[in-house]
Formats: C-alpha cells, structure tokens, sequence
C-alpha cells in the first residue's frame, strides 16, 4: 500500500511563520510537521508521496535522502481535489491520503482495513469544521461544512483511505464556488453512489496546526511523551529537571536551569545563567545567553536571544537577533484570550499567548512586545519600542525623540 501526504498549500492563516517555510514543514517537539506524519506510516507503506508546491525546495532537500519518499509537484489550479488528482499515475491500488497540517497519536491501524474510510476526531466545537454524520454501522452519511448547527460532534480529521475509483471520481467533479475541485465533494459523490465509507475515530490526541497557538499546543503534547537523554556538554552548576534532551554538540554553560520537558538541539549555546523553562525548544544553533529566559516557547535555528531578555509563549523564526532586555508579554491585564490577527480579522486566540516572528528580524535593546503581536520577516524593530501592533514584512520600525543638550554655566553648579 502506498500513501500520499498533501503538503502543497500555503498556510497563510500561520503568516509570518510560511513566509520562507510551507506549513507542514514548521517544526512541533523538535522536528517538522510533516516529519511527525512520515514516521507514523512508513513501516507499512511502501511508497510516499509528497505533493508539493509552495517552497517545494524547502521539503525536497530535507526528505530527498529518504527511501520510500517521492515528490509529485501540484499544477496551478488550487484544491485538495486538484492535490490528490496530481498522484492519479502514481498509484495502483488501496491507498492512504493525509493532510500534510495535523499531528495525531493514533497509528492508524484501525483504517487500513478497508476499502474507504475517513478518520474522525471527537471535539466540542463542531460547527467550526467538517461535520461528519454517520449511520449505526458507522458508515458515513452526510458531510456538512461548518453547520451553524452541527448533526454531530465529528469531524473530518484529514486522514482517509481510498480505491483509485476516487480519481475518476475527482476528474468528473465541478468545481466548488470557490473555484476548485475538493476532496470532499468526491467523498460525497461516493455517498451518492451507495460507496460503502466507513467513519474510523481517531485514538489519541489529535490537532490541525491552523493558527499559531496550535502549534504551540502540538509542540506541549509531543514533549509530554519525550524521556531525558544528555550528550551535550554541560557546564558545572546546572540544574536539570524533568525529562529534557540536550542533544551532541549542544553546550549547556554554568549555573543556567532547565526545567522540562524541554528539547535543546544540537549547536545550541545556553547560559550561563539561562533559565528554560517547560514546554520549550532550542532549534539547531540557538544561544540563550546571560540571563536570559524561555518559557513555553519555540526558539527557531540560528536565533540568538543572548542576554537578559524574556521569551514567553512565542514562536520566533530562524535566524533571528532578539538585543538585550527585549521582552514578551504574553498576558492580558483581564485575563481574556489574547487577539490575534488572522487573516485581516481579529481572532481570540488562548490564554496565554507571546509573540509571533518571522525570519531574519532583528530588535535594538529595550524592547517591549504586546501579547499577540505578529512581526513579519526581515524586519528591524528599533530600540526602546513598545510594539503593540503587527509589523509587516520588510519593516524598519522605530522613534525619534528630540535630545536637548544645555551647557551649563558656572552658576549652575
């Protein structure tokens, strides 16, 4: 059996974090999305197909090496349907389709028996996705999209098996209002045709990695099931507690406390006196130097936060400069959710919510960051800012303040 992951879209909801990235290559407890997916299937398949698109080259030259993995390039008509279709010539028989955006527990062996299925997921919010209704042999009856009132509490969890019928299927179909072909209008052709299509709920946790706190989320349940493993070199004096990998080649400098679970990758400074708190990542390359702190963060490769600086609930790109005494707020006064912009429209979002960087930003000393915030890429924050809105990509943003120098007289002393 063979499998095709969908791995061409944007994810422009997770701007500015694919602005140099596609989606499913975001890194969640160490390593990308779509890592997560590849490694829950490829002992049973013997193909995987990637459709790709959007920053194709970034996924190609991180899984070329791979045996079992071959790209499939999108056209340019936009669509799952269209995604799906691009593997048409590639695929013999029964077949698994995954979204190439979701990170789930379950190993799917309650799928593979059949001919069409579709895995579902148990929420409590219905109405905001892919509603499932199903009949009491658990075939799948009716699809709704986004009901105001939802005949079930399933959805639609991105992860199907299918005979190749469903290409003909996909090939004779409309396109939708929004101009393209989808894969679940194939699935309710299926139902037309009296197709038997079996609805399989998903054992475990399970999430579509759609807005940034998602991420953040994902990142918190992955390290809850690390176990400790130290190959770094750590200095005298640190404090180590929890379940925390340091990998070879990370330096861990005197008097800095860990506490997990936590992941720091390899070529990561940190310390001294650093303080990482749970539920954090250290990307390849990272320095959290000199008093400075991370809590419940994703730190990206090759950024510096080097002293006495607070990152907290955040995301920050590669390659990022974050300059001394610059902190996060992560907190409103009111304790309501934190308001993020998504997509032009403001969202409420968690809790507790940091920032989200892009690639290649640089901040001057003594900046304040609102909860919430969203810095787009390659952007200098100026010094002594308090930034309290988005900044978009390729910004220079600071403030001018007249400085009045008097001489003083010999009477003035």
């Amino acid at each position: 059996m063979d499998a095709i992951i969908l791995c061409a879209g944007k994810g422009t909801r997770l701007m500015p974090l694919t602005e140099n990235k596609p989606k499913p290559m975001i890194p969640i407890g160490g390593k990308p999305i779509l890592e997560h997916i590849i490694n829950k299937i490829e002992h049973f398949v013997d193909n995987i197909y990637l459709i790709v698109r959007y920053k194709k080259e970034v996924i190609i030259d991180y899984f070329k090496d791979h045996p079992k993995i071959k790209f499939i390039e999108q056209g340019k008509k936009d669509g799952t349907g269209y995604a799906l279709l691009a593997g048409k010539d590639y695929i013999d028989d029964d077949f698994l389709v995954i979204n190439g955006d979701i990170i789930f527990e379950d190993n799917l062996k309650s799928i593979l028996p059949y001919k069409n299925a579709l895995a579902l997921v148990e929420v409590k919010n219905p109405e905001n996705f892919g509603v499932v209704v199903l009949d009491r042999e658990n075939n799948i009856v009716e699809l709704q999209e986004k009901p105001k009132n939802p005949k079930s509490n399933l959805i639609n969890g991105g992860i199907y098996k299918f005979e190749k019928e469903i290409f003909n299927i996909l090939e004779n179909l409309e396109p939708s209002e929004r101009g393209e072909i989808e894969l679940t209008d194939a699935i309710v052709e299926l139902i037309k045709k009296k197709r038997e299509i079996k609805g399989i709920k998903l054992k475990g946790y399970w999430s579509d990695i759609g807005r940034p706190w998602d991420i953040l989320e994902g990142n918190k349940h992955i390290l809850k099931g690390i176990k400790s493993k130290i190959l770094g070199d750590v200095g005298e004096n640190v404090v180590i507690n929890g379940n925390v990998i340091i990998e070879e080649g990370a330096i861990i400098k005197h008097n800095t406390v860990i506490e997990g679970p936590a992941i720091i990758k390899s070529g990561s400074i940190v310390g001294p006196l650093a303080y990482i708190r749970p539920n954090t990542v250290l990307m390849e390359n990272t320095l959290v130097g000199n008093s400075s702190e991370i809590k419940s963060s994703i730190i990206m490769k090759d950024t510096k936060v080097p002293h006495l600086s607070y990152v907290g609930d955040s995301i920050i790109g590669e390659n990022c400069n974050i300059a001394c005494n610059t902190i996060t707020a992560n907190l409103r006064f009111d304790d309501k959710p934190v308001k993020v912009n998504i997509k032009g429209k403001v969202v409420e979002s968690v809790r507790k919510l940091g920032i989200i960087m892009g690639d290649n930003v640089k901040t001057g000393v003594q900046v304040s960051f609102m909860p919430g915030v969203k810095i787009g890429s390659n952007c200098w924050i100026g010094a002594n800012l308090l930034v309290d809105r988005d900044v978009e990509s390729n910004s220079f943003i600071y403030k001018r303040e007249e400085k009045i120098i008097k001489k003083l007289n010999k009477g003035d002393k």
